[in-house]
């Protein structure tokens, strides 16, 4: 049975393309219900036309909503594709506990290369150096201001502490960009990666408990 998911987005949609296309190729058995974005320019709007999927444009205009009303009305527009999924790729607000609880079976994917202990601050990359896990929205910024030797990118579920749900799946990346735009460049692949072994082995265990 395919998995009923919706994709939040906020940009470009690699990460989006990196789910139709894993779909495409038989690779994870998620039916793609939705794209909501919340920017009207976001490309991963496009993508999801060029791929047949809904895509809903869901901004907040912060001169006439409040945050609230707006968070409200995301959760009554995802509500009504009816998710078994939610997949957060590059979704730029923090969602609320009332989202989480309504949604409990979401997916993060998180430009760092983060600590399988969610409690923990720090962990050890693979050449034995001990880096800060950095969370947040602009954890690439903050490795390369932090001259961290490392980076690259973990999914994880979603809870109301962010960027401290039980990892799924991560890599680390060698960190030799010297701006943001550059870093991401050269994480995309590795994003691809993660991102399509996270799915498969959320389908597969999940297969084995239905």
């Amino acid at each position: 049975m395919s998995v009923r998911t919706t994709i939040l987005a906020s940009g470009g949609g690699t990460n989006v393309q990196t789910v139709i296309d894993a779909v495409a190729e038989g690779l994870v058995p998620l039916d793609v219900r939705a794209v909501i974005a919340n920017r009207g320019e976001a490309y991963a709007l496009e993508r999801a036309r060029r791929a047949g999927v809904a895509a809903i444009v869901h901004v907040w205009d912060r001169r006439t909503t409040s945050r609230d009303a707006y968070d409200d009305a995301l959760i009554a527009l995802v509500a009504r594709t009816q998710p078994e999924l939610v997949l957060l790729l590059g979704w730029m607000h923090i969602l609320p506990a009332r989202f989480i609880e309504r949604f409990p079976a979401i997916l993060n994917i998180h430009p760092a290369y983060l600590p399988l202990d969610p409690a923990a601050d720090s962990l050890e990359a693979p050449d034995g150096a001990k880096i800060p896990a950095f969370r947040g929205p602009h954890a690439i910024a903050d490795a390369i201001a932090a001259k961290s030797p490392w980076y690259g990118a973990s999914v994880h579920r979603v809870q109301n502490d962010v960027d401290r749900g039980e990892i799924l799946e991560r890599r680390a990346l060698r960190l030799e960009a010297k701006t943001v735009e550059e870093a991401l460049d050269m994480l995309r692949p590795v994003e691809r990666d993660v991102l399509r072994a996270a799915l498969r082995g959320y389908c597969d265990r999940r297969d084995l408990q239905a």
